[in-house]
């Protein structure tokens, strides 16, 4: 049950960075519903906020100086738990906040509301809610505009997940290319009778353009169910070691002929995840390093047991990615000259989506001259018992 619990929480973490909401800069759209919550409801507070592993990050905040606060003092972690408005209408009369530092303390809450927003997916991932120093109790008609609001907010973090013309076309495309290819094979095999040169060599030309075609439409569906929360992963519990093991044997080959050095260190940590999906995600980070890196040099792939999460540092000795681009690079289409970010331009959009998947992270973390730090964080597997 401690597992399927745990994969749950996977799930929704998931969601919750496939909006691609989480640690954005205040916007507007935002900001003008949490004034019109904190005025329509009488209330002092009125708060946005994102319910991620380990914190609760406030997307807006009217009347409340802070950015984020540890989830183990959050009212919208336990208002998370159902989809209805939770309403809590003195906090030191409720066992569950009576000791809460934020109840105690500054801002001194006594009175909390919150209607849970859900993702395109399903899942909750925080909440719209407004909160008092004095304990009170909302109307009817204030619980209806309450959830009415929030509506409003779940429409704003939805609204750059939709991907649907995308999706159409790929799967559509990708029948009708997989029979192109496959006859294409066939004339170059020859079980049809020999071809003279030219046309074969055309014939050959049109098949490799065909097999990138279709695995770019399988990339762009990849790439459209991440971002829509739905991408289908087979989650287990799956040792570290294997995964960068077999990521490694991947691109070793390519590796000893470009005269580069691959490494691994550090302990075998157990996350919950997708194995298939994860080799991906470490392959196609080391296949970027050893594009970037030069002969004689040496890529490191350093393993970090952390309480939550599980780190994979992928380092290299390449000419590093400028500043100003760092935020660029996990965006599709997108290709530089340096860095290691080459090839089809979905590479690293892709990983971004199947670690979000997963609940994870992955970013750039150290872009010295010297060189190149990708680090991957996953939650770690449930604990036994």
């Amino acid at each position: 049950m401690i597992s399927d619990a745990w994969d749950a929480e996977i799930s929704r973490v998931a969601a919750v960075r496939g909006t691609g909401v989480l640690d954005t800069p205040p916007e507007e759209r935002f900001d003008r519903i949490t004034r019109n919550a904190r005025r329509l409801l009488r209330a002092p507070m009125a708060l946005v906020s994102i319910v991620d592993l380990d914190r609760q990050w406030f997307k807006s905040c009217d009347g409340l100086d802070a950015e984020q606060t540890p989830r183990s003092v959050s009212f919208c972690s336990h208002a998370i738990e159902k989809p209805d408005v939770m309403e809590v209408p003195d906090a030191l009369e409720d066992p569950r906040f009576a000791a809460n530092p934020m109840v105690l303390g500054p801002p001194h809450v006594r009175f909390y509301a919150g209607k849970p927003i859900a993702a395109a997916s399903g899942h909750l991932i925080g909440t719209l809610c407004v909160l008092d120093e004095r304990p009170r109790r909302l109307t009817p008609e204030e619980r209806v505009l309450l959830s009415d609001l929030a509506a409003w907010v779940e429409l704003e973090c939805q609204a750059g997940a939709n991907g649907d013309l995308v999706a159409i076309a790929s799967h559509e495309l990708r029948t009708p290319l997989t029979s192109v290819h496959g006859s294409l094979e066939l004339l170059a095999s020859g079980r049809f009778g020999s071809l003279p040169a030219q046309a074969e060599r055309l014939v050959e030309i049109a098949a490799r353009n065909t097999d990138r075609l279709v695995r770019l439409t399988n990339d762009l569906m990849d790439l459209t169910l991440s971002r829509r929360g739905t991408l289908p992963l087979r989650f287990a519990e799956v040792g570290l070691g294997a995964v960068v093991e077999h990521a490694i044997c991947s691109v070793a080959e390519t590796a000893r002929r470009a005269g580069i050095r691959l490494t691994e260190r550090g302990p075998d940590v157990q996350v919950r995840g997708d194995s298939d999906r994860l080799v991906q995600v470490l392959t196609n980070l080391l296949a970027n390093a050893v594009k970037a890196s030069g002969q004689d040099t040496t890529i490191e792939v350093v393993r970090e047991a952390c309480p939550l999460t599980a780190r994979v540092h992928v380092r290299d000795e390449g000419p590093g990615i400028a500043q100003d681009q760092v935020d660029r690079i996990f965006q599709p289409f997108v290709r530089l000259e340096s860095g290691g970010v080459r090839g089809a331009g979905l590479g690293l959009a892709i990983t971004r989506g199947i670690v979000t998947a997963h609940g994870g992270t992955v970013a750039v973390t150290d872009t010295s001259p010297a060189g190149t730090t990708f680090t991957l964080e996953l939650p770690r597997a449930a604990p036994r018992g």
